[in-house]
């Protein structure tokens, strides 16, 4: 399995991993143009897992660099769900992030359902801040309430031991 920054070329696997079925109550769908154009970004970066050369997950972080040195994890997704790709990718994103720019804060936000991307994050360091109330309109046109969750580059340091 390799990490690597995306290209144009896995704009499709990357759409395909979204549409995975059972997946569009917890996964935000893009068209192609949008990848294209959020890909297309300085301060945006695609990380990719692959496997035998198939993405099998991905992540898109966005405000790399920004002034405020606070980066945004749009999304993470992988092929499949509960295998501890997602885990892998995110800590290897992290990893580079904390350590090739001057991010001093990483965060997300969940709906209040999926619980299994929230213990997922919190194995990984993410401290749950609050809850957004009424806060994203879901495919099926729910409003739903989300969590706010971030890691710190000192949270990052310390299990780390820097």
């Amino acid at each position: 399995m390799a990490i690597e920054f995306a290209t144009q070329a896995d704009i499709p696997a990357i759409m395909a991993i979204e549409r995975t079925p059972g997946f569009e109550d917890f996964v935000g769908r893009w068209s192609a143009e949008q990848h294209a154009e959020q890909m297309s970004k300085d301060n945006s970066r695609y990380f990719v897992l692959r496997d035998g050369g198939a993405v099998t997950a991905f992540a898109i972080f966005q405000n790399i660099g920004e002034p405020d040195r606070r980066v945004h994890l749009k999304r993470i997704v992988a092929s499949e769900a509960g295998q501890g790709a997602g885990s892998r990718l995110l800590q290897r994103a992290l990893d580079w992030l904390y350590t090739e720019t001057e991010t001093n804060r990483i965060d997300l936000d969940l709906f209040v359902e999926n619980e299994r991307a929230r213990r997922a994050y919190e194995k990984l360091g993410f401290i749950v801040e609050g809850r957004l109330r009424d806060y994203h309109r879901s495919v099926d046109g729910r409003i739903r309430d989300a969590l706010i969750m971030s890691i710190l580059r000192t949270d990052w340091a310390k299990r780390h031991r820097l």
